[in-house]
């Protein structure tokens, strides 16, 4: 029997059993309720349902118990079973799992959230029955796939190698070489693509926010990444196999293979997954932002090998292209190909070697963004911003000078080198410029190495510039491990006439504490937190509530990201002291930052 959205959902809640059937109902499912717990076992054997809504929330104990009685049934029928929490309960989702649930959704949750958490459900219990249907395995795939991840209840990255490995098994008389290169006399395959999904900050949150609320997110991920996967909306590919699993903390994939399923249909499915994280998770009181990089795997021609080895090098060959993803901005999308410039792991070596010489010979560059002080209409500061014009690769973002630093450890040699230059840059200024304050970013790793503060006086004092003309720029992930340690550091930078600024305020784990906690002299309001600012009435309030706050503890509050004059005019209405973004200017070189200042007062003018 196929699961269809007709098939019946038996729901136990002894408090709240109305409001789910009707989040059931809307979604053109049938509701089935038992409201006594301690009858869901009979009212189970009667049903013929083999979908569970177990309601634990107020009733955590009876609620385990009751999902305890269940399960053995639910696995036995291919079923799946959907657990309830209140927010208090949140750290229970493991035992929730543990007692046979195959997803969990804490409270507070709307009916959208209910609807997906539910699609999942269903869809869990698909994948079961797809595995189990027409093989002489059909026992082995049914235990095998039982044993799912118990966070998310997808599959496991075992699972996932036998779920390829029987698809590359399979027989396909018009399929097409699916790599790019292969000849064209190669011999028809079922084609396969898998892609590796890597979530990007995901270890700031854990140890920002620790385990619980953790596990919260990367439940709501797979939630996420589940909808996209199933909607199979991927090209010319509609009748193509997928299946979603969990490889290790924040690693995902997703094989895929069947139909008529071609590179640019994995392509486009990877990009979609890839944007899904440019939209934050909201975890209780938390808005978390992450990031998403992929890579791309196909099957490649003319290869004679068993299924299982040709599986399990498929998906080595997609965790290879997730590493060359890793070292590209946020959103990266890779394709592994055969030989293209060597191994990425190779690449990513060459890379570190390439550091060390650019280091060594000052070939690291530095471009200052324009900070304009609202009230006078004056150019007052820059933030340095560092570039690096590989040789052979061009311009790579700082992102991946950061990551290759960070890979060759070489970050705190890196942030020296940058402090250094920068300063004895800007102390050579003259003119337009000789006044402007220059704002330094400082990293984890420099705020951990104990030689930071003696280093940072050396630069200083080599350099001739005045501390006040200094503003170091530390974000909340690099300050987060050591709360402690970070704030005697900062106030140790701060007696010393340095100034020191909260960037990215707005992010991953914002909070107003930070504010009244940290010794600081400004906050600088991330361009997605600044959003707000043209968003809802109420989004508008969060945010003018933020600088003013700001304001009556004495610090001075700069908006990033303001591109357009409605921006402007909301930084303006909001009460910000400064901003910086492109409304005003680009990051640009000494020279043009020099032409940008002299013209300036005739630019302000004239807008």
């Amino acid at each position: 029997m196929a699961t269809e959205a007709t098939e019946p959902v038996l729901i136990v809640s002894p408090r709240y059993a109305d409001e789910v059937a009707g989040a059931v109902m809307a979604t053109g499912m049938i509701a089935r309720i038992e409201r006594r717990p301690q009858q869901a076992a009979g009212r189970f054997e009667a049903e013929p349902a083999r979908l569970v809504v177990v309601d634990a929330r107020g009733a955590l104990a009876q609620g385990l118990g009751v999902a305890r009685a269940l399960g053995a049934g639910v696995q036995s029928r291919l079923g799946a079973m959907l657990v309830l929490l209140s927010r208090s309960d949140g750290d229970a989702t493991s035992a929730a799992h543990d007692a046979g649930a195959t997803g969990v959704l804490v409270s507070p949750f709307g009916r959208d959230a209910f609807a997906n958490a539910l699609r999942l459900t269903v869809r869990h219990a698909q994948r079961l029955e797809e595995a189990a249907s027409g093989t002489p395995e059909a026992g082995d795939a049914q235990s095998a796939l039982a044993r799912h991840d118990p966070l998310t209840g997808l599959a496991t990255g075992s699972q996932l190698q036998q779920w390829t490995a029987m698809l590359l098994g399979l027989p396909h008389r018009d399929a097409k070489p699916v790599i790019v290169g292969a000849p064209r006399t190669a011999p028809a395959l079922s084609p396969m693509f898998v892609i590796a999904l890597g979530v990007g900050r995901f270890a700031q949150i854990n140890a920002a926010y620790g385990r619980d609320v953790a596990d919260q997110v990367l439940s709501a991920v797979a939630l996420r990444l589940g909808q996209i996967v199933d909607a199979r909306k991927c090209g010319n590919a509609a009748s193509e196999a997928r299946l979603l699993a969990r490889l290790a903390a924040a690693e995902f994939a997703v094989a895929m293979g069947g139909g008529t399923v071609e590179l640019q249909d994995a392509t486009q499915l990877a990009q979609q997954l890839v944007q899904a994280f440019e939209t934050p998770f909201v975890v209780g009181d938390h808005v978390i932002h992450l990031s998403g990089r992929a890579g791309i795997a196909g099957r490649e021609a003319g290869l004679a090998v068993p299924a299982e080895e040709e599986a399990a090098a498929l998906i080595r060959r997609a965790n290879s292209a997730l590493v060359t993803a890793r070292a590209g901005e946020a959103g990266a999308v890779e394709v592994f190909r055969p030989n293209p410039a060597g191994d990425p792991r190779t690449r990513m070596a060459d890379l570190e070697s390439d550091l060390h010489r650019a280091i060594d010979a000052g070939d690291i560059s530095l471009l200052f963004q324009p900070q304009l002080a609202l009230a006078s209409g004056e150019i007052a500061g820059v933030e340095a911003l560092v570039r690096w014009e590989h040789p052979v690769l061009g311009l790579l973002p700082a992102e991946t000078l950061l990551e290759t630093a960070a890979s060759a450890e070489l970050a705190v040699r890196l942030g020296r080198h940058i402090r250094a230059r920068a300063m004895a840059m800007a102390a050579g200024w003259s003119g337009p410029l000789a006044m402007l304050k220059i704002s330094l970013n400082v990293t984890a790793a420099d705020l951990a190495d104990p030689g930071f503060l003696k280093a940072l006086e050396v630069a200083l004092s080599d350099s001739g510039l005045e501390r006040d003309r200094l503003v170091l720029e530390v974000t909340e992930g690099a300050i987060i491990e050591d709360m402690r340690g970070a704030a005697r550091l900062l106030e140790g930078l701060r007696k010393s006439g340095v100034s020191v600024a909260l960037d990215d305020f707005g992010t991953g784990y914002s909070s107003l504490a930070w504010m009244a906690r940290l010794p600081i002299d400004s906050i600088k309001l991330d361009r997605s937190f600044m959003l707000g600012l043209t968003g809802s009435a109420r989004e508008q309030l969060v945010v003018e509530t933020v600088v003013r706050m700001s304001r009556q503890l004495g610090l001075t509050v700069v908006a990033e990201g303001v591109e357009d004059d409605i921006q402007m005019a909301a930084s303006r209405k909001a009460g910000c002291d400064a901003v910086q973004g492109y409304r005003i200017a680009p990051p640009m070189d000494v020279n043009a930052l020099r032409n940008f200042c002299q013209a300036w007062p005739l630019q302000a003018l004239a807008s």
